[in-house]
């Protein structure tokens, strides 16, 4: 295998750990900006139910990848999961609302791989939440929902925002990247992956690319295991994963809970469905499992879901 088809591989691999859908879909949303403290622009938007009642805020992070977040449709379909909820959408770094890609892992914008990485998703996010604190329609709930990367951002803003309930899905999270990587790429790309990581530590503000990510990205979430960073909270979490994505990193996070001896997590664990909640024969099942979702964030926000660690169990 040649250099060129290593990275080739490398990249749908981070993708599928990452979960990028890669057809744009148009939202409806009220689109907004802010300035971060370093003078760039934030990109986000805000989409409002029928109704003038007040009502709760729902934060969808979306995976990897340079589209954005508005025109994602993995991110549309996950506006059911809280359907009375705002839906508030917040664009990586150098994204803008009306960017195109050619392809969302390699045709992004020169910003994006110079400054994008998991932490400033988790910046950017907490400054708007800010901003909109005073907002008359917001009762104060709050949920994340988190896909793939987003699950990432997700784990990394629960113990700062402290939400009402926290859903993590096709995420993983109970092993680093550098740990759950290496096992679902080829060998020779699992042996550059190790030196392109090291590389990346040694060079933490590097915009150089390599697996669609900067090293920036990579040095900033490579080694982080990002359950630790939920158990530093008492939020109700759903972490949702299908026994064909990285189910190995989902099951570490599942027993993170149980050794704490913590009971806010919920796990579900779908048999025979992979990143995308598709199923070997090709069937997709997201719809479905959004449903559970919706219900299960129903509950928690009326106080029903919370599992002791030995009721933490799959599907």
């Amino acid at each position: 295998m040649n250099h060129w088809k290593n990275i080739r591989v490398l990249c749908t691999a981070v993708a599928l750990l990452l979960g990028l859908a890669a057809t744009p879909a148009a939202a409806e949303a009220a689109r907004k900006i802010s300035k971060r403290p370093d003078g760039s622009t934030i990109y986000w938007s805000i989409e409002h139910p029928s109704g003038s009642e007040p009502r709760g805020l729902l934060l969808i992070a979306q995976g990897s990848g340079c589209l954005p977040a508005i025109q994602n449709p993995t991110v549309a379909q996950g506006r059911s999961i809280a359907p009375d909820f705002s839906i508030l959408l917040v664009e990586k770094y150098g994204v803008t609302h009306t960017d195109k890609p050619e392809s969302p892992m390699s045709d992004c914008p020169e910003e994006y791989f110079a400054r994008h990485t998991v932490s400033q998703r988790a910046d950017d996010v907490v400054q708007v939440v800010g901003e909109l604190k005073e907002a008359d329609w917001w009762n104060g709930q709050l949920v994340l929902f988190g896909g793939s990367e987003g699950g990432a951002v997700v784990a990394r803003l629960a113990p700062r925002l402290q939400p009402d309930a926290a859903v993590v899905f096709s995420s993983g999270l109970g092993e680093s990247l550098a740990e759950s990587l290496p096992r679902v790429i080829p060998p020779p790309a699992a042996r550059e992956a190790e030196a392109k990581f090291a590389e990346a530590r040694e060079n933490p503000e590097s915009s150089e690319v390599w697996g669609g990510n900067s090293y920036r990205w990579w040095a900033d979430i490579v080694d982080d295991v990002l359950v630790n960073h939920l158990l530093k909270t008492e939020v109700p979490v759903l972490l949702v994963n299908g026994e064909r994505d990285s189910v190995q990193s989902a099951r570490a996070a599942r027993d993170a809970y149980k050794i704490a001896n913590r009971c806010e997590l919920t796990y579900w664990e779908f048999p025979d469905y992979d990143h995308f909640m598709t199923d070997s024969d090709g069937n997709n099942h997201r719809k479905e499992v959004f449903a559970k979702i919706s219900e299960w964030i129903d509950s928690a926000l009326s106080g029903g879901e919370t599992n002791c660690p030995e009721t933490n169990t799959g599907v």
